[in-house]
């Protein structure tokens, strides 16, 4: 196998291996057989495009052609968007960390409208795609939560911190587009 179908060989298997996916759900998802994949990820097999394809595919990734002078700027945006990615891996623990927060002061002083509403947002945004500017704004807001260890947090703190939240799930439901003008002239109308 050459250097270069070797490097993308073993791309592919390592996302394979990330997504926690077998040789046999991927021969599933993408119509090949597990021999054929088998023998491909072992470089026994050159990889015919077609086949690199159906694989590449079937673990939700896309082959595209780039421009060799455009090639440092696309790679500059993939690392960019590498963090993102693992930003995204710890959401889910940032989000539990919150969680845990609110349920602990339910236990410990009881339920108000704000710590409800709260768990509402954490609820909400745990489920949709957030920025950094997001994830830095929800972390804040847990960390000013987890300031108050055992003591019951104040009520202006939690209407302060269900407002940043319900702020932030606004702006992600119902986002802003930009104006339209009321009307357009085509060009193709003569009658102007």
């Amino acid at each position: 196998m050459s250097y270069a179908s070797e490097e993308l060989v073993r791309t592919v298997q390592a996302k394979r291996t990330q997504e926690r996916m077998s040789q046999r759900a991927l021969t599933v998802r993408s119509g090949l057989t597990q021999a054929h994949i088998s023998q491909i990820e072992t470089g026994r097999l050159e990889p015919g495009l077609s086949s690199f394809i159906q694989m590449v595919r079937a673990l939700d990734l896309e082959i595209v052609l780039v421009p060799k002078k455009l090639l440092p700027a696309v790679e500059g945006i993939l690392r960019s968007n590498a963090n993102d990615f693992s930003l995204e891996e710890g959401l889910s623990g940032l989000f539990a960390k919150a969680e845990r927060l609110v349920a602990r002061q339910k236990k410990r002083h009881g339920s108000s409208a704000p710590l409800d509403r709260i768990a509402e947002y954490f609820r909400f945004l745990k489920q949709v795609h957030l920025s950094k500017n997001d994830l830095a704004l929800i972390n804040d807001v847990v960390d000013t939560l987890r300031s108050y260890h055992s003591e019951p947090i104040p009520k202006p703190v939690l209407e302060n911190s269900a407002g940043v939240l319900q702020g932030l799930r606004n702006r992600i439901a119902h986002p802003v587009e930009a104006p339209r003008p009321a009307y357009a002239l085509d060009d193709e109308d003569d009658d102007a």
